[in-house]
């Protein structure tokens, strides 16, 4: 087993690692809240900061390879990514055919049919209202298509009242009613994601360069939510000493990652992977036999199967998925996987600049890590991303005349 103070070297060469590619990221860019801005923000704590906490507090139980491996691999993506975003060249294809002028009733019909498909849900557990953490974990199963579907919506409504030119207090009206529908569902995740989506907004649709401190000190803001979050919904102990560890627990991804790399698991081929990029789409309701062990949810039957029978969810297992599927040579699949995603990134970004429209502006949010398609168990939803787009510009065009290519028009936001 690997000591503590060779594991805390490990990360934290790994942290300076990634921090390095953010940096620089962020200097070509000209703003240090960026595109992998949402990653980090969730990443730093959860994969380096809170990991701390936890070996400081208790001996580690993993081997020196599986430490290594893990946050090595951490560090290639965050290079992998922003090299691919760099290279990228820095030309769209022409954007021909945007409305912008329905933008305030999509909103408010995105918002009513969400509210309206969580409706049964609330009414069915209606015991647990101020209790939504308990609800999130009595709905794991069977209410996919009312869960998920809801919290798109009410995404949806933030993005299209986002681009619209009304007033400030219709804006946050519609906010603060999709936050309210967002926090019933019982996941602190996509409270945070509403957060994500307004910063997001004001970098690559209103175009504002947010200098190193005050990102310094959005980013100390947005902690001190996450961590409200926490104590909303888990026990946290007799003290802050305690409240921390109780913290550091639960951001378990690296560890379990770990697990498996030291665990005897045969190696599954992809299995993990095409399983969770089959099935994980599919809605329970429209395939009743789906199996409830597939992809990730397979390694927790494996290592956490009290968990997974009581079914209240499944831990993170981070790259311990890959790991499973193709063994030492799951470093490679997740660079190259990152390039993609960085190449693409920077692709979509460039078609917001031109556009300034919400349909690309729902794809650079779900390329940017952020939860827009908070689908439990499911693969890479790359596709359903670009199919909501689409629908997105199609609904806006309804009733509206579209529009030539967007970059010889005044800027539609507000």
């Amino acid at each position: 087993m690997i000591s503590s103070g060779v594991s805390i070297g490990v990360i934290i060469a790994s942290l300076v690692i990634s921090l390095a590619a953010y940096i620089w990221l962020s200097r070509r860019e000209g703003t240090y809240v960026n595109i992998l801005t949402p990653t980090f923000l969730t990443g730093v704590p959860a994969y380096y900061l809170l990991p701390l906490v936890y070996i400081y507090a208790t001996d580690p139980d993993f081997s020196s390879y599986a430490c290594v491996y893990v946050y090595g691999t951490l560090a290639v993506e965050s290079w992998a990514f922003v090299l691919a975003y760099t290279r990228t060249r820095n030309t769209v294809a022409r954007a021909r055919g945007y409305s912008y002028g329905n933008f305030t009733t999509l909103s408010l019909m995105c918002l009513v049919f969400g509210c309206a498909l969580y409706a049964p849900v609330l009414l069915e557990f209606r015991e647990y209202l101020l209790d939504p953490r308990e609800i999130y974990k009595l709905t794991r199963t069977g209410f996919g298509h009312q869960t998920f579907v809801s919290s798109t919506l009410a995404y949806l409504a933030i993005i299209f009242i986002l681009f619209t030119k009304r007033s400030w207090l219709t804006k946050t009206f519609v906010v603060v009613v999709a936050s309210g529908l967002l926090l019933l569902h019982g996941s602190k995740g996509q409270v945070l994601t509403v957060i994500l989506l307004l910063f997001l907004f004001q970098v690559y649709v209103r175009r504002r360069r947010i200098a190193l401190l005050p990102a310094l000190i959005c980013s100390l803001g947005i902690a001190v939510i996450v961590v409200a979050l926490f104590a909303m919904t888990m026990t946290l102990g007799d003290g802050p000493v305690e409240a921390l560890q109780a913290i550091s627990e639960y951001s378990d991804s690296t560890r379990n990652a770990m697990l498996v790399i030291d665990s005897r698991l045969p190696t599954q081929y992809g299995r993990l992977t095409m399983e969770a990029n089959v099935y994980g789409m599919i809605p329970r309701v429209l395939m009743p036999g789906k199996p409830k062990n597939f992809g990730v949810f397979y390694l927790a039957e494996e290592f956490y199967p009290e968990w997974f029978d009581a079914d209240t969810g499944s831990p993170d297992f981070g790259i311990g998925v890959q790991y499973a599927d193709f063994g030492a040579l799951a470093i490679i699949y997740l660079a190259l996987f990152s390039m993609l995603k960085g190449g693409l990134a920077r692709i979509f970004v460039n078609r917001l600049k031109l556009t300034k429209h919400p349909a690309d502006f729902f794809v650079v949010a779900f390329l940017a890590d952020i939860s827009v398609l908070p689908f439990g168990g499911a693969g890479w939803l790359l596709p359903v991303a670009i199919l909501v787009a689409m629908l997105v510009r199609f609904a806006s065009r309804i009733g509206v005349a579209p529009r030539g290519t967007p970059s010889l028009k005044p800027n539609p936001v507000a």
